[in-house]
């Protein structure tokens, strides 16, 4: 895909303004809670913009999943999560704030154990990894510039690593305001140009598939519930509770949630619309890159560079904000101990190298980008769910550290298991699973029952005792 030289100013230029913004801090000496938190002074607009923007990582799996199968790419990767965004806002969100819990570990340590702790660090910091995005970055590299993926991967995590490793999270949150608004440019001009151009809904009803216009499309109701589990991963992700964390008062954080699904539906639906015109005007284009074909075809010069910024802003946003997570996670969970005297902010630092080389491992590992969150997805969401919900809402456990942990390890292993045994039968490209069913149905399952069982057993021994 060719550039004009008015579309490479455009691009240059937004780079270089996230150099300045992010060397901006290098000078300043900033606290450890101003590095990690922003002082917890996070105002309500830049809460939600920094949570919006966090989210969107994969818009180019979302072009590709509206691509091929319609409106109801709109369904699991946006209402089912906006129902889970509004029980987090009403029941967790003020919780979170007025904790002292910096990661999902701290909850499990505080009001399980050590042990529970330790393994839910290393689940939350996986599914917390930048790895997809990156791989996102590079494919969207080497798709324009014909830069190798091994180069593109290389300076995806170079450049998104730059600015955090002196700002921190007010960096994170300074970039992601840019980016907030890149967003809805982008899309917002992207939709306006493709009616001007094609029409209004009748060319999408005259050039459709009948099923993309349908709410269940060609998916089975077994995936599509599935993906809506996924949407619990709201629960345990550490971007959230960094964010409601470090927000101005409580009542920032509940009504910056509730902000941001306003925002999210309304860039959800950019991305739905302009998803189904790539989809109906460019058929036999490669979903992956719908979007950028869209925007070749009805953006003149200079707003194709706009639009192109728009995607890689949503992509670097998402980069950002897990990196900075996930080597948060490293430096509270696991290094504050073992190094004590070290300040937090060279400890997230040390976090950030190891995360910067485990996400060029993982990238290795998996080749796809929704693949790896899919994977992800399933074995963390399905492991911590039902010990993370009895604890944000249970008063008093009923469980050990010991039971806890050792339902966590058997339903990892089980999901596990089930994952990898499905992508080892695929056929035409999709896993096959046991019994048609989705190795996240059997990981919740064998959660429940193994904590139950265990609950029964205890029971039993009290029994006997008294």
């Amino acid at each position: 895909m060719n550039l004009h030289t008015y579309d490479l100013i455009v691009i240059a230029v937004y780079l270089l303004i996230l150099f300045v913004i992010g060397f901006s801090f290098s000078r300043k000496k900033l606290s450890d809670e101003n590095y990690l938190l922003s002082a917890r002074k996070l105002s309500l607009p830049a809460f939600v913009m920094t949570l919006v923007t966090t989210w969107y990582g994969a818009i180019l799996g979302v072009g590709e999943f509206v691509f091929g199968y319609g409106v109801v790419g709109w369904v699991v990767n946006g209402l089912f999560w906006y129902v889970v965004y509004f029980i987090f806002a009403f029941f967790l969100a003020k919780k979170i704030h007025n904790s002292n819990f910096l990661t999902v570990a701290d909850q499990f340590r505080e009001k399980v154990g050590k042990k529970s702790a330790g393994f839910a660090a290393i689940l939350t910091y996986i599914m917390t990894t930048p790895a997809p995005y990156v791989l996102s970055l590079a494919v969207l590299l080497n798709f324009i510039f014909g830069v190798s993926m091994m180069v593109s991967v290389l300076g995806g995590l170079v450049v998104s690593a730059a600015y955090i490793w002196f700002g921190g999270f007010k960096a994170v949150v300074r970039t992601d305001i840019l980016q907030f608004v890149f967003m809805y440019l982008g899309f917002g001009l992207l939709l306006v140009l493709s009616v001007i151009k094609f029409g209004g809904f009748e060319f999408l009803a005259n050039n459709l598939p009948e099923a993309h216009l349908t709410l269940k499309g060609e998916l089975s109701l077994q995936t599509i519930f599935v993906w809506g589990f996924i949407a619990f991963w709201t629960f345990v992700d550490p971007n959230f509770y960094q964010r409601c964390y470090a927000a101005e008062s409580s009542a920032t954080a509940k009504k910056g949630v509730l902000w941001s699904i306003f925002f999210w539906f309304i860039f959800d639906m950019l991305t739905l619309f302009t998803g189904l015109y790539a989809r109906a005007a460019f058929p036999e284009a490669n979903p992956l890159f719908s979007y950028l074909v869209l925007a070749s075809d009805v953006m003149p010069i200079v707003l194709n560079g706009v639009f192109f910024v728009t995607i890689l802003a949503i992509i670097m946003s998402t980069i950002d904000s897990f990196l900075f997570a996930s080597s948060t996670i490293i430096a509270s969970d696991f290094l504050k101990k073992k190094w004590k005297g070290v300040s937090m902010k060279k400890l997230v630092r040390v976090g950030i190298i190891i995360t910067l080389i485990l996400s060029f491992v993982f990238i290795q590992l998996f080749e796809s980008i929704i693949g790896i969150i899919y994977a992800v997805g399933t074995v963390g969401v399905s492991t911590l769910l039902v010990p993370m919900l009895m604890i944000l809402f249970s008063k008093k456990l009923r469980f050990s550290d010991g039971q806890v942990l050792i339902s966590m390890l058997i339903t990892a292993v089980v999901s596990s298991y089930w994952l990898i045994d499905g992508w080892l039968i695929a056929e035409y490209g999709w896993p096959v699973y046991k019994y048609g069913i989705e190795p996240m149905y059997v990981g919740i399952l064998v959660s429940i029952f193994v904590l139950a069982l265990g609950s029964m057993i205890c029971t039993n021994k009290k029994s006997q005792t008294v």
